[in-house]
């Protein structure tokens, strides 16, 4: 049997043509008419579309779709659109969304004006034999707006074969085409002026192995200083805090690629950039370690017996008050000469041609010996310090081998077109379990100093004030257990990375 299919209609044609067509040969029975507003939604670094999905608000509901495949996923029923994931209602939505969307807010793309028109295909006794449904979409944010794109729906009826089959020749006979399930999605978010998948923070950079050194990382430095603007333009808006993250991620690559690729521009220039950026990052150091306190409030009252889940309410209060004050600062700091002056120097200096220079010894030297070179240093230099702390695994070496870790980890993400797709990916992967049992020991380090300066300075008007601090007391003592928990691993975890298989791979790469 005939399944349910969709066509679109040839640019210009009027439907009423194929109608009046069709009465010729059946009774058509038009119902009313009905039109729905549609937006579509994303992050702004495209979560849903780098995983296909196509997620729309239409009638105080939000639909999931796979893209490029003519597949309703799952809906679900809202009073208000949820911005963020935490806003969802629960259900297999929400589940199924969580780990794509995380902390990013949901973003407006483009807003759509729909237009249905049912009709019922009868035979000679007056019987139903198929549907068809007439779907036009303009964008609704525009007087006058040109239809955007415009389909027909056959659908047949059980018993009706020939019926369907029949309608489905006169349609295709008309240069009606089968519809793409992605037409709407691609068409509209054209005429929006949007991009799918524009905005990438990810290094996905394409080296020839003979270029300079200098030349390839200017190229990066361009990429990434891009990444800085376009983020900046957003912190205003605090729309998530994933703007601030992607802005300083950026930062810390430029200063990373100042100081790990050696010798490619002059020791003045290299200097100077590096303080610079230095200044920019510590800029915004206060409000990132806030946000992530916010973010992670509920997992911290999730830590504490519930009997003290409401007595730390407090603290989040004074965290979101100075954040009020840290978020004021970043924006008059952006908006400041010294951060202009900055920018405008180094976009300068990124647009200047290449030249030798006796300061910079490795300007002109192929990129793949260079990359070569500093990226197998460095991962000795990971090995030797990992083997040292061992067997004496004290907080400050570990912190030592995450700062060694995290260099490591960008100049292999620089330069990883040079090699090998699938063996840089494993190492890096490697590197990762690594670096994220790292990172886990260092950030339960901080919160935990945080939260005990913090004792210090809460106000002590509030009507409980004893109780705000045994439950901050129970947080803390949490995160110690915790964190030992991640020190105990680190020595499986090292051992891993540092494994024959993985130095022999480092080898064949590097050395």
């Amino acid at each position: 049997m005939l399944v349910n299919r969709k066509y679109t209609l040839p640019d210009g044609y009027n439907k009423q043509n194929l109608i009046k067509e069709l009465a010729d040969h059946y009774t058509i029975k038009r119902a009313s008419a009905a039109s729905e507003r549609l937006t579509i939604y994303d992050t702004f670094d495209w979560r849903l579309f780098n995983k296909s999905l196509f997620l729309y608000e239409c009638g105080n509901r939000l639909f999931l779709r796979k893209l490029k495949k003519n597949e309703m996923m799952l809906s679900a029923e809202i009073s208000t659109f949820p911005v963020f994931i935490w806003d969802f209602p629960e259900g297999e939505l929400k589940r199924l969304l969580t780990p794509v969307i995380k902390m990013r807010a949901l973003i407006d793309l483009v807003a759509l004006k729909s237009l249905s028109i049912p009709y019922r295909i009868l035979n000679a006794d007056e019987k139903t034999v198929a549907h068809l449904t007439y779907e036009e979409f303009r964008i609704s944010r525009k007087k006058n707006a040109p239809i955007l794109t415009a389909h027909l729906g056959l659908k047949p009826i059980r018993g009706y074969p020939k019926f369907a089959y029949d309608l489905a020749k006169r349609i295709e006979a008309a240069e009606f085409t089968l519809s793409k399930a992605d037409d709407l999605y691609f068409n509209a978010l054209a005429v929006a002026g949007k991009k799918p998948g524009s905005y990438r923070a990810s290094i996905d950079l394409h080296f020839d192995p003979d270029m300079r050194s200098d030349k390839a990382t200017k190229v990066l430095l361009r990429f990434l200083v891009q990444v800085m603007r376009i983020n900046e333009a957003n912190i205003e808006k605090d729309l998530d805090t994933e703007f601030l993250h992607d802005f300083r991620v950026a930062i810390r690559r430029t200063r990373s690629a100042l100081g790990q690729i050696k010798s490619v521009f002059p020791t003045k220039t290299t200097d100077r950039f590096r303080k610079d950026f230095a200044f920019v990052g510590k800029l915004t150091n206060e409000l990132r370690d806030l946000d992530v306190y916010l973010l992670y409030e509920d997992k911290y009252k999730s830590m504490l017996p519930p009997i003290l889940r409401t007595d730390i309410e407090p603290l989040f209060d004074y965290l979101r008050k100075r954040r009020s004050k840290a978020f004021q600062k970043v924006i008059n700091g952006l908006q400041g000469k010294k951060y202009a002056k900055i920018l405008k120097d180094w976009e300068a200096f990124l647009k200047k041609p290449e030249r030798d220079s006796y300061d910079a010894p490795n300007a002109n030297r192929p990129v793949i010996e260079m990359a070569q070179n500093r990226i197998y240093k460095k991962y000795r230099n990971v090995v030797k310090v990992g083997i040292q702390i061992i067997d004496n695994t004290e907080d400050e070496a570990l912190h030592v081998l995450r700062i060694h870790c995290k260099k490591l980890r960008y100049l292999m993400e620089f330069f990883s077109s040079l090699f090998p797709r699938k063996k840089i990916k494993t190492l890096i992967k490697q590197l990762k379990k690594l670096q994220s049992n790292l990172g886990d020991f260092n950030d339960l380090s901080v919160q935990r100093e945080y939260l005990l300066n913090v004792i210090e300075e809460l106000p002590i008007s509030h009507p409980q004030p004893k109780k705000t601090l045994v439950a901050i007391g129970s947080l803390i003592g949490t995160l110690e257990m915790e964190q030992q928990a991640v020190k105990d691993a680190f020595a499986k975890t090292f051992a891993d990375f540092a494994s024959p298989a993985n130095r022999a791979l480092f080898r064949e790469l590097f050395a």
